[in-house]
Order: C-alpha cells, then structure tokens, then sequence
C-alpha cells in the first residue's frame, strides 16, 4: 500500500471514530433515593432541558445500589449523575476523573440539606432498650454514616448496638416505620417532611452536609461537552425549574468541592445490616 493510501485510510479512520465519539450517547444515573419510577420520573424533565440545549443524546442508566453507580463511572458506563456527599467523596477517593457541575438549593434557597431521624407520631419508644432502625443504603449519607452519629449525639446510644437493615432507599425506610416493620427510619430532611402528613414525625436532625449535586465523568465527556453542561445548568431559567421535582425545583449554584472535605469517608460503615 503506497504512503498516500494510507495517510488516506488513517484519515478516514480517525475520522469515523471522532463522529462516532461526538454521537454517542451519553448516560445518566440519579440516586435511587425513591423507587425506580418514581425517581426516573422526576428527573425527566431536567433530562430533557438538558439535551434540548446541548444537542446531546441523554439516556437513564438507572441503578438500584449505589456501589454500582460508583463502579459505573470508574467502568466509563456513566457520565453524569445526581449524587450525595458522601458517595461523591467517597467516589472522588477513588476516582479523581469526577467533577461536581452544580449544587441544587433546598426551599430555603441555600445549597444544603440535613440528614433525619423519624418515627411514627403515636409510637412511644423506650431507647433504653435495643431498638430496630430502617436505613437507605450503605454509600448513603442518611444512611449508617448520619444515622449512627444521629444516636449517639441526640439520643445516646449507638446504632451498632441496635437492630438495624439496609431498606435500599429514603422512601422504603420510612415505609418499613410506617408498616411497622422498624422503629426508627434515616433519611433526607425534605423526604422526610413528606411523610409527616401520614403520620410519620421527625426527631432528630443532623448538621448542614453539601447538597445534592451533578457531577460528571471528565474521562468519558470532553471539557467542551462538560462546559457547555455546565453553563446550562447554570442559566435554567427560574421559570422552568420552578415546576420540576422538589429535590431540584429551586435552582442551582456552582459545586464548591472544598465542602466535601468535612466529611470522613474512612469511618466504617457495615455493608450489611444486622437484622435477622
């Protein structure tokens, strides 16, 4: 093959693998904080402002462990996501190629949120006996990380001392209060909140952690493709947002990830519960 065939053949090569880069799909992942419906459900919305003013193509990679969101974004199987921060930190530990975009406020419009105990309004719990807590997940932040300092600190005693199971999401473990099935649930403040006209009652609240954030894979998305995310994010027009879930219906500010260092991600969390 003569020198100008193949500098020809390498050109077209190079080519075709730069459009099929630029076309690819891109994945998103949110924390499965509800049930996959409803979590999916809510984020549609975002999803579609995102891609009407990137021109990207966005699909859900919805995941139900959040383990599994962490080994995706290491495995280049995701590129952006909604995450807590606990699981960014811990994430970021292990995988410097994340970058958190923006921040979402809560209602009071500031970028953080606290982490809650609840139980059922009419139950009377003796916590000097061994009780049974609902927890979301092992990576979340409301789940062993604040519940456990959430005992110690307000009530006295420690979680590993009760009867505690992993219920997968915020929503299951306020459930599994409601059903009888723990005493006390570990969950967002705002999720929380959302239980209280059922009877559900909060008793307990943790100190200020960073918001929720979208944070994106800077291995697998260009930096053109992560600033142009970035400034849409930050210009959705109040308009717009105002009508989306509650988790992400007050805006955005710029991700300061200087706030995540308070956070002890050495501190030993079971994988498993210890329920029988």
């Amino acid at each position: 093959m003569s020198l100008v065939k193949r500098v020809v053949l390498l050109m077209i090569v190079l080519s075709t693998s730069l459009l099929a880069t630029q076309k690819r799909d891109i994945n998103f992942t949110p924390l499965p904080m509800k049930n996959e419906q409803k979590t999916i459900q809510g984020f549609v919305p975002f999803i579609e402002y995102l891609q009407q003013h990137t021109s990207l193509t966005i699909n859900f990679n919805y995941q139900h462990n959040y383990s599994d969101i962490l080994k995706g974004f290491i495995e280049g199987k995701i590129d952006i996501a909604y995450l807590g921060p606990l699981p960014y930190a811990v994430l970021k530990s292990k995988y410097p190629e994340i970058e958190p975009l923006v921040t979402f406020k809560q209602k009071d419009g500031k970028s953080f949120y606290r982490c809650v105990l609840s139980k059922f309004s009419e139950d009377q719990i003796d916590f000097e006996k061994k009780i049974t807590v609902a927890l979301t997940q092992p990576l979340s932040t409301c789940g062993y990380y604040a519940t456990n300092k959430l005992l110690k600190d307000k009530l006295g005693i420690a979680l590993e001392k009760q009867s505690y199971a992993y219920t997968m999401s915020h929503t299951n473990a306020l459930l599994g209060v409601m059903r009888e099935e723990f005493m006390i649930a570990g969950a967002t403040e705002d999720i929380a909140k959302q239980y209280e006209s059922l009877g559900m009652e909060i008793i307990a609240e943790s100190e200020l952690f960073p918001g929720f954030a979208i944070v994106v894979n800077k291995k697998t998305l260009s930096s053109e493709q992560i600033a142009k995310i970035r400034e849409i994010l930050l210009n959705i027009p109040k308009t717009t947002y105002e009508k989306w879930d509650p988790s992400l219906k007050y805006g955005v500010v710029p991700a300061d990830v200087n706030l995540y260092n308070s956070l002890n991600i050495d501190c030993d969390i079971p994988q498993e519960g210890n329920m029988e």
